[in-house]
């Protein structure tokens, strides 16, 4: 395929990060542009399919006999994995959406096999130019697509293993693909990525849950809850902070997120200097969005949990140093 068009399709994505999140594409910028270029592309993938599921973009998708078969298919197995529980969303609604992701799984496959044209869209284009560069595993792509597909329908994660496996669809699995970009010699570095994934999430969740709760996605485990003498209707309340019941439940989820930041920490040793610098950033401001919930002793209710504009300017700040120490390191 032409350079000028590989290089315009990597343009968008580098594009697409830029504007979803300034701090961490300042974060990219410590990688190797080919590394970075890449990376781009993942986060645009990624972008995309979850504003794809969040209503936050229309798919625009050429329907043919065989993407409506290809839908209806995976509709019925996802009604199966989801117990018959209807989706979330209106009918109408709900077949555009999966048919989306259906239709960007099909591309994914023809980047994966080199089959992408220079009439797709330029998200495929720069990814078929990834997997060309990166040993990716197409089934991680597959994986955050499930994870995706899960929250077309009410989510109700009953046990602490039901809520890792939500995590590591939608967040370890990028990792997976992240690390083999940075690149690594020891398999160890895999686990140490998953687990950076599952803490993520498990913070995000516990931020966001009167949004998913408001959007019939409950993601804190069920079984927890009631052994906590707490039940999914309790966190529709804005006093639910106060209970002692809460207290104690918030108490086993923090236990379980520094359980798996414990292991998150130990990925940066299978990193080079340049290529950890993105992933220490991204830990750190999660880390910072934990800490703050922790001072609120579990309060995410009755107030929105933001980075504040301290906190954001220290990381740009750490981000500058990270990037001087590995320029001064390399010219050594």
């Amino acid at each position: 395929m032409n350079e000028q068009v590989i290089n315009s399709a990597y343009a968008h994505c580098q594009s697409v990060c830029k504007n979803a999140s300034t701090t961490f594409f300042s974060s990219f910028s410590a990688l190797e542009i080919e590394k970075r270029r890449a990376v781009h592309a993942v986060y645009a993938l990624c972008r995309w399919v979850d504003d794809i599921v969040d209503g936050d973009d229309e798919p625009n998708v050429i329907v043919t006999e065989r993407l409506l078969k290809q839908s209806n298919e995976r509709d019925i197995l996802l009604r199966d994995i989801h117990s018959g529980r209807s989706p979330a969303n209106p009918e109408p609604i709900h077949k555009q959406r999966l048919m989306a992701l259906v239709s960007i799984r099909n591309n994914l496959n023809r980047a994966n096999n080199g089959k992408i044209t220079a009439d797709d869209h330029p998200i495929f284009i720069a990814l078929q130019d990834v997997f060309k560069r990166y040993t990716i595993r197409l089934q991680d792509f597959e994986t955050v697509i499930e994870g995706m597909e899960d929250d077309l329908f009410p989510v109700q994660c009953n046990t602490w293993d039901e809520l890792r496996s939500y995590c590591y669809k939608v967040a370890s699995a990028v990792g997976l693909i992240l690390i083999e970009i940075y690149g690594y010699e020891d398999r160890s570095a895999r686990l140490h990525a998953i687990d950076l994934g599952i803490q993520m999430q498990l913070i995000n969740v516990l931020r966001d849950v009167v949004e998913d709760y408001e959007r019939g996605r409950v993601y804190l485990p069920k079984d927890v809850l009631a052994s906590h003498n707490l039940e999914i209707k309790d966190l529709s309340n804005p006093n639910l902070a106060q209970n002692p019941s809460w207290k104690s439940f918030i108490r086993e989820y923090f236990e379980i997120v520094r359980r798996h930041q414990t292991s998150a920490m130990h990925l940066f040793e299978y990193l080079d200097p340049r290529s950890r610098v993105q992933p220490r950033i991204m830990l750190d401001a999660y880390s910072k969005i934990f800490n703050e919930i922790i001072r609120r002793s579990g309060d995410v209710f009755t107030t929105p949990l933001k980075l504040s504009k301290i906190s954001k300017m220290s990381l740009w700040m750490k981000i500058n140093y990270l990037k001087f120490k590995v320029k001064m390191s390399t010219e050594q």
